[in-house]
């Protein structure tokens, strides 16, 4: 399990706040390790928590992406079909923006709704909670505003994958939560994995903020594709290994389908893709983070191997701290 990295995690959690935890899982070749630690009473402790929940942020958009890749295998859709085709109402100025441009951060749309926290009903505790379809219908249909041309250039937009698992669900008859449990937590096991945290029946992990608090919950809302799930480490190794599988053809075509960002970083359908250098490894990955949580999988197709690590640390700490080690970790692994 890579001591020296793991030591340099524990390390940093006994500078994080009492009760901050990590749970890891380093997949290679479809078998898994897991690793716990938690910061208490001044010490670190070594524990079981691959089956206890974590909210997982942004990694949700890599089932959002898988959901569309299985859509377009079926022929149900195609990803250049325009957005606007399974809208029932009309986006304002009628923008041309594709099912594969929302997917891959090209459909022009900035990241968050421009009215998006100067709504009446806004909770900056549990900002997605409150955003309801209405109000998302009226800034689609009266105040959409692009920041780029459709194509032109990557922009990370929230907004966006939210408005594809809005769609994805207006195609599937059906809310998006249930097309992801059945279309990919169902075949998968991923049996404490879920949208609505009144479903998780692992120990849910509580989320620390930044100023080292208990935060409330980050619920999905009308855009839960963009941030909406709460997973464990075990039930995410099982995604990961889904994703390293060259014979599935969903994760194959998340990952054909791209976008160069630079020289060295390119987004797919729903995953970021990263050319490590001076290693030579490609990483397909995902950050994540909520109120009081990070989240990191990395996977490697080419060796079939992932790394996941997933924190009740706030995110600008997570980045800033853990997930350079969880990168280190993951560079070890792929060589």
């Amino acid at each position: 399990m890579y001591p020296k990295i793991l030591e340099k995690i524990a390390d940093t959690l006994n500078r994080l706040p009492d009760q901050t935890q990590v749970s890891i899982a380093l997949v290679r070749n479809k078998q898994v390790a897991y690793q716990g630690m938690i910061s208490q009473d001044g010490n670190i402790d070594y524990i079981d928590n691959y089956t206890s929940a974590f909210e997982i942020g942004s990694i949700t958009k890599a089932f959002t992406g898988n959901v569309l890749a299985q859509l377009i295998i079926e022929k149900k859709v195609d990803p250049d079909d325009p957005a606007q085709k399974y809208l029932p109402f009309p986006l304002l100025n009628s923008p041309s923006f594709t099912l594969k441009q929302l997917a891959l951060h090209t459909a022009g749309l900035p990241r968050m709704p421009h009215d998006f926290d100067t709504q009446p009903n806004y909770d900056k505790t549990n900002p997605f909670k409150n955003y309801t379809e209405e109000q998302l219908i009226s800034y689609l249909t009266q105040h959409l505003r692009l920041d780029s041309q459709p194509g032109e250039k990557h922009l990370y937009s929230n907004l966006g994958a939210g408005l594809l698992s809005y769609i994805i669900s207006k195609i599937e008859r059906k809310p998006f939560a249930k097309v992801v449990r059945e279309r990919i937590f169902i075949p998968l096991k991923m049996n404490h994995s879920t949208f609505d945290i009144r479903e998780v029946k692992a120990e849910m992990v509580r989320g620390i903020d930044e100023h080292d608090n208990f935060c409330s919950h980050w619920d999905g809302g009308v855009l839960n594709g963009c941030l909406g799930i709460i997973s464990t480490a075990e039930d995410l190794s099982k995604f990961a290994i889904m994703t390293c599988d060259s014979g599935n053809t969903a994760a194959s075509l998340q990952a054909t389908e791209t976008f160069p960002i630079n020289d060295l970083q390119s987004c797919n359908l729903g995953w970021y893709e990263l050319h490590i250098m001076p290693e030579d490894i490609r990483m397909q990955g995902l950050n994540g983070g909520t109120g009081g949580y990070g989240a990191s999988i990395l996977a490697n197709r080419a060796r079939n191997c992932s790394v996941i690590l997933l924190s009740n640390i706030s995110p600008d700490r997570y980045m800033q701290l853990i997930y350079p080690l969880v990168k280190e970790l993951f560079i070890e692994l792929s060589k």
